[in-house]
């Protein structure tokens, strides 16, 4: 996929006329050298110090751009430094870019990425463009700034604030020592999309002895009753809080999605699992192609227009993301504690079947109880998941809705015109 866009993007960048004479690719264009046409830098490490006459595309993890570009300059890498002069426009999506005291831009600056940085004594001739976490900027610019600056960034530092106050459930991963005859296990836990990762996701709010720290394993008996009874209030607080808000604003909702495991269970639960695996694959894709479309506008000469979809693009799909994240976490286990508590008060105690309050929290109390036992908690929390997500999917796109019956209109009733008897 990556390959295949970034194919796309040295197409779009480069004429037909210029395609024709054929394009060099390297990594390297030493001080001095003069590239008289279109070229592509790619590797890990790309440096640029001679001059391009021409368009520039740079593909790498450390990309460096110290000559001079006579045309426009497309890069697409980790970390970007540009510290020469470009007679044209700069299209740059990279974690972090730094543009030094000697760089100058002879018309537009596009950004996407995480930090963006513009050193005293550079210049941008025209507009910048810019859609990042971070940024700062001491260098001058000829015209408009658009700039979409740090709500990521916030959101991401009040999440770790109110993590670090205690206020979110924990989560916690198999003990590593577990692992440690197996080599190939230890790393798969290490890995960037591996088993740990996955039982933070699904565990998340599921606390238990199983998925304790390990520099807890060593404490007394007494401070670990102590530490998984925190864990649980803790899990057990977080998802009354939600249920509540979800039997206040969306009752009926709430009976709807919760009846989904117990009429169609098959359903639901190959529904959730699907979701569960490949919806963060969907995120990332819909992210990726925002940005393409983004990059292309800017390459049209579109540049407001570029970045108008590029912001609007990234919030909808940090939108989107936070959703699944919280579905996951909250509201498919919210979905099969209430049915849980439905089930148990229809058995034991039908008088108090209707009131909703009670359903949640006698199911929230046995679900976080039953998430904390080892091994069990973590089948426990694996199925709610599945289950709820396949619910809130059903209910979502209104295959779980019930099917409202129409109502036989009234008769009316014909009037006697004889005379009324005594």
């Amino acid at each position: 996929m990556l390959s295949l866009s970034l194919f796309l993007a040295a197409a779009l960048m480069f004429p037909s006329p210029a395609l024709a004479q054929g394009i060099n690719v390297k990594d390297t264009v030493k001080e001095g050298e003069i590239v008289d046409h279109n070229l592509v830098l790619s590797g890990p490490v790309v440096k640029m110090d001679g001059k391009v006459e021409g368009d520039l595309l740079a593909i790498g993890d450390k990309v460096s751009i110290n000559g001079e570009v006579d045309g426009n300059l497309v890069v697409v890498g980790n970390t970007v430094a540009i510290n020469g002069p470009v007679s044209g426009s700069a299209y740059i999506g990279a974690a972090n870019l730094v543009v030094g005291p000697q760089a100058s831009v002879g018309r537009d600056v596009s950004f996407i990425g995480g930090l963006f940085e513009t050193k005293d004594g550079s210049a941008v001739t025209r507009d910048l463009n810019l859609v990042s976490l971070d940024a700062n900027m001491a260098g001058s610019t000829g015209r408009d700034v658009n700039a979409l600056i740090g709500p990521i960034r916030l959101g991401m530092v009040i999440y770790d604030f109110i993590k670090s106050q205690g206020w979110l459930p924990q989560s916690h991963g198999l003990d590593p020592r577990a692992f440690n005859s197996a080599p190939a296990a230890q790393s798969l836990l290490t890995s960037g999309f591996s088993l740990q990762a996955v039982q933070n996701l699904v565990l998340i709010a599921s606390p238990g002895t199983l998925h304790q720290p390990l520099a807890q394993s060593s404490t007394p008996g007494t401070n670990r009753w102590q530490v998984w009874g925190v864990a649980l209030l803790r899990n057990i607080g977080a998802l009354l809080i939600v249920g509540l808000l979800a039997v206040w604003l969306l009752p009926a909702q709430l009976s709807w999605t919760s009846e989904q495991p117990r009429i169609k269970p098959w359903r639901s639960f190959l529904i959730g699992l699907v979701i569960l695996l490949i919806g963060w694959f969907v995120a990332v894709l819909a992210l990726a192609l925002f940005l393409g479309l983004s990059f292309f506008l800017f390459w049209a000469s579109l540049p407001n227009l570029g970045f108008l979809v590029g912001a609007l693009g990234l919030l909808a799909v940090g939108l989107a993301m936070v959703v699944f994240w919280l579905s996951i976490v909250y509201f498919s286990k919210v979905v099969v504690a209430f049915l849980v508590g439905r089930l148990v008060f229809a058995r034991f105690i039908p008088r108090y079947s209707q009131n909703r309050v009670a359903l949640l929290v006698t199911g929230v109390i046995l679900y976080a109880l039953v998430a904390s036992i080892p091994y069990l908690g973590w089948v426990a929390a694996f199925l709610a998941t599945t289950f709820g997500l396949g619910a809130l999917w059903l209910v979502g796109t209104g295959r779980g809705l019930p099917v409202s019956e129409t109502p036989i209109p009234a008769q009316p009733v014909e009037e006697s015109l004889g005379p009324v008897q005594a």
